[in-house]
């Protein structure tokens, strides 16, 4: 009998969100120096991806509820040549018919490139980090017989109770009584209406998504400006996504008041993606164990940058003490339990969230790969660049991504062309850019 797994809330809220216009995909984009053995990396992939049963899964509905079938591993995976001017193209992952994962390779005379893209449904960011890893440590192992490496346990057994985040009914109950204060929260993200990033006409779920799909563009930052922006926040007394997420919300005001967006009441609603994983769940095959909290500014709250960062740092330590980031799961539980609840909350009818925000923070920093000048030597190539790229969603314009990598901090934005032209999305990240370069010198 195929192995079979009933999806959790979150994952079934991926589910419905999905849709042609806006595919519920995430994606890494990876730079090698050297060119990648299609041999190797083809082996590669198969010992990574058998070890991830929801990563060679497809999507079911069997008496109402949805659950995962596993089938065989058997990733996809383009592999093109691009000195004979061949580039990969991507499409919805559509988990009713195909697996949550697909792999593109593209070489160059010297270099190559990789891109994972994966559906949400399937895992969170953290989680394909550790597939790639794992990726990484197989191919070194493939190209390279005597590499001193090998692959870390996984315990099957974690993803049957994904859902219940580890929680016992004791730490369950303890944890509610700590968070009568996040109903305020609720009550505001219920009764505030977000701003769009731009105004512009909202495609319908059936319309293609744009050609370009998916629409990125990425800054790699000097390590000094990492090293900056950590001693900036060190000074301030805040953590150093405070000081990303203020420098965020300031750029995304300065850039929709240059658009001609002057609305200094709306709020701007930024959604952010926090782990929940406790110890024993770091040996899990990949999965969502992930939630998410919401901020909201408006521009009148911006007129004073430094009372912003303070405000912004007291609230997110009060998410933090109170385990506030479980509410979003506490609301996926209930809105589950009403007819076509989860159905209607991943498909609302207006903007719910003004831009995403996740910050992956430092990527293989315990990989025992060896390295060269900071950066993982798998094999015959070298790994150079690492871009981690959200997914964006119906009314959902804009998704940023923040990682560390080799000393050196990466950020990306993937944009709705749609709605914010390739040109316009420059000049929001050219104004993000700025502003952390000027907070990485701040005395």
């Amino acid at each position: 009998m195929p192995l079979t797994y009933p999806l959790t809330h979150f994952e079934e809220l991926m589910l419905h969100q999905d849709s042609n216009a806006f595919p519920t995909n995430c994606f890494v984009r990876m730079r090698f120096r050297g060119r990648l053995d299609e041999r190797g990396f083809r082996a590669a992939a198969l010992v990574a991806v058998a070890r991830h049963p929801l990563l060679h899964a497809r999507v079911q509905r069997h008496r109402g509820r949805y659950r995962w079938q596993v089938d065989e591993p058997a990733p996809e995976i383009s592999w093109c040549d691009g000195t004979v001017n061949q580039q990969p193209t991507f499409h919805r992952l559509n988990l009713e018919s195909e697996h949550g994962l697909k792999l593109a390779v593209c070489l160059q005379e010297h270099e190559s490139e990789l891109m994972v893209q994966f559906h949400h449904a399937c895992c969170d960011g953290l989680a394909i980090f550790q597939v790639v890893h794992e990726l990484l440590l197989a191919y070194a192992m493939e190209i390279d017989g005597n590499a001193d490496v090998s692959l870390p346990e996984i315990d099957l057994s974690l993803l049957q109770n994904r859902g219940s985040l580890g929680l016992t009914a004791g730490r369950f109950l303890r944890l509610v009584s700590r968070q009568a204060v996040g109903l305020r929260g609720v009550w505001q993200f219920l009764t505030r209406k977000p701003s769009h990033l731009l105004p512009h006409r909202v495609p319908q779920r059936a319309e293609p998504a744009p050609l370009s799909f998916p629409s990125v563009m990425a800054h790699h930052f000097e390590p000094e400006v990492s090293t900056g922006l950590r001693r900036a926040a060190k000074r301030a007394k805040v953590t150093q996504n405070d000081l990303l997420i203020r420098d965020l919300f300031l750029a995304l005001e300065e850039f929709r008041r240059a658009q001609g967006v002057d609305e200094p009441t709306s709020w701007l609603r930024l959604m952010i993606p926090v782990s929940l994983r406790q110890k024993h769940q770091y040996q899990a095959p990949a999965a969502n164990i992930v939630s998410s909290v919401f901020l909201d500014r408006r521009a009148i709250d911006m007129e004073e940058p430094e009372h912003l960062l303070q405000d912004l740092s007291e609230e997110m330590g009060l998410i933090k003490r109170r385990h506030l980031n479980y509410l979003f799961l506490y609301s996926l539980w209930g809105q589950r339990i009403l007819p076509r609840g989860l159905e209607r909350t991943a498909r609302p009818k207006r903007c719910q969230t003004t831009v995403v925000f996740t910050n992956l923070s430092r990527v293989f920093a315990r990989s025992p790969l060896p390295r060269q000048d900071g950066r993982l030597q798998c094999g015959d190539v070298v790994l150079m660049h690492v871009e981690a790229i959200p997914p964006i969603a119906r009314h959902l314009n804009a998704a940023l991504g923040v990682s560390w990598y080799a000393n050196q901090m990466t950020i990306t934005l993937h944009h709705d062309p749609r709605a914010v032209s390739h040109e316009a999305a420059g000049e929001l990240l050219g104004g993000l850019v700025r502003r952390m370069r000027e907070s990485a010198k701040a005395k």
